[in-house]
This record gives C-alpha cells, sequence and structure tokens, in this order.
C-alpha cells in the first residue's frame, strides 16, 4: 500500500513537471514568434521624414556611422519603433515594451567607447530599477499587513541588489550607433540601447526570488509587475 501510494505521488509531480516544462516552452515559442514579428517590423521599415531630418543635423555635426553600419535615419527610425510597441501587462492593460536608454562616451577607439556607453546605459536603468523596486516593497509593507515583504526583505535587497539588477539587465539591443572624432582624435560615440521588458520583468522576478530565498513568492512577482508598469 505504500509503494503504491509512492507511486502515485511520484506521478503525480512527474505530471505536473511535465506540464510546467510544456507551458513554458509554450510561453517561449510566443515570445519567440512576437520577436519575430518585431524584427521583421524593423527589417521593413523605411526611414521616417523625422529620422531623416534628425540624421542631417546629425552629420552636420560631424556624426557617422561604422563602415557597414546601418544610416543614422534608418537608426532613428528602428528606435522610435521600438519605442512604440506595446505589449499587455500582467492585468491585460497596454504598455510600452521596450525601455531605451541613450548614453555617449570617450574613448581612444570605436570599440572602447561602445562598451564605456553600454556600461554607462545599463548602470543609469540599474539604479533606477533598484529605487523603484525598492519603493514598491516600502509600499506594500506600509498598506498590506499580510504582505511577505517585511524589512529584512529590503536590507537583504539592498544587500544584493546590485548582482539581483545586473543579472536581469545582461540581454540588451544596441539601436542608434554613432560616433565622431574629436581634437584630440578620440572617439565620442553615442548609442542607444533597449531592453525588452517582458524579458527583463522574467529575469527579475527570478532573480529575486533566488537571492532574497523566496522562491514562488507573489509578493514578489506582483513587485516586479508594479515596477514595469511605471514610466522609465
Amino acid at each position: 500500500m505504500k509503494m503504491k501510494k509512492t507511486i502515485i505521488m511520484m506521478a503525480i509531480a512527474i505530471a505536473t513537471a511535465t506540464a510546467a516544462f510544456a507551458q513554458g516552452a509554450k510561453e517561449l515559442a510566443k515570445q519567440q514568434r512576437e520577436l519575430n514579428e518585431i524584427n521583421m517590423k524593423l527589417l521593413n521599415a523605411k526611414p521616417s521624414k523625422d529620422a531623416k531630418k534628425q540624421e542631417k543635423e546629425l552629420k552636420k555635426a560631424g556624426w557617422m556611422v561604422s563602415a557597414g553600419g546601418k544610416t543614422i535615419a534608418k537608426q532613428i527610425t528602428e528606435a522610435q519603433l521600438l519605442g512604440e510597441e506595446l505589449m499587455a501587462d500582467e492585468a491585460g492593460n497596454p504598455t510600452k515594451r521596450y525601455i531605451l536608454r541613450s548614453a555617449q562616451s570617450v574613448a581612444g577607439t570605436y570599440n572602447a567607447g561602445m562598451a564605456t556607453a553600454r556600461a554607462n546605459a545599463q548602470v543609469e536603468l540599474a539604479a533606477m530599477l533598484e529605487t523603484k523596486v525598492a519603493a514598491a516593497m516600502e509600499t506594500k509593507i506600509d498598506n498590506q499587513q499580510t504582505s511577505s515583504i517585511s524589512a529584512n526583505t529590503v536590507e537583504k535587497f539592498h544587500e544584493r541588489a546590485k548582482s539581483i539588477v545586473d543579472a536581469a539587465l545582461t540581454n540588451t539591443y544596441t539601436v542608434l550607433s554613432i560616433y565622431r572624432t574629436t581634437q584630440q582624435n578620440n572617439f565620442e560615440v553615442q548609442i542607444q540601447v533597449a531592453f525588452d521588458k517582458k524579458e527583463l520583468a522574467a529575469r527579475l522576478k527570478r532573480n529575486l526570488q533566488k537571492q532574497l530565498e523566496q522562491e514562488g513568492d507573489d509578493d514578489l512577482n506582483d513587485i516586479v509587475d508594479q515596477v514595469m508598469r511605471g514610466e522609465f
């Protein structure tokens, strides 16, 4: 009897794991289709009138693209499209899908300037996310006595915020990359990068639950959803 019960429990566990895997695979396939549609939209987009105007002004100021790169107008148009791309949040309401961040850097080489500018954009967004998540935690503590979020949770988050947030920002898409040379023969690089909020939210939820040792915590998930609905 005991053996039969054990077998039944194992079967239930396997069935649950299989269902979760199938659901995860289905969600990944859906997300890939969405990204393919977005990429196709960017590929087929023709430079907008506004983008051409900006390109003219930037070129006049000495800005250019690297050899073989997309034209400035094309890059600006793609940035505009990503900025307008919408998705449904957890409540089913429309919200912007991408967070766009711009940064500049001056370095001895183009590649070094690119790397520094990308790092600057990431640091800026990481600091903003840390502030927003901490503030959302404090609000939940004040407004919901039954919440699993406590002062200890907030303290632990601040201690581990860098690793939690940085690990969630590893996947970025550079939508604009231009440069010009300075009088000192250095490279002044200007970039704009896009962060996919849907992917960012999923990574942030996993990292928060793991680092704060609160696996499957709905309160933490709610905090991330709340932050992603806000302005960046």
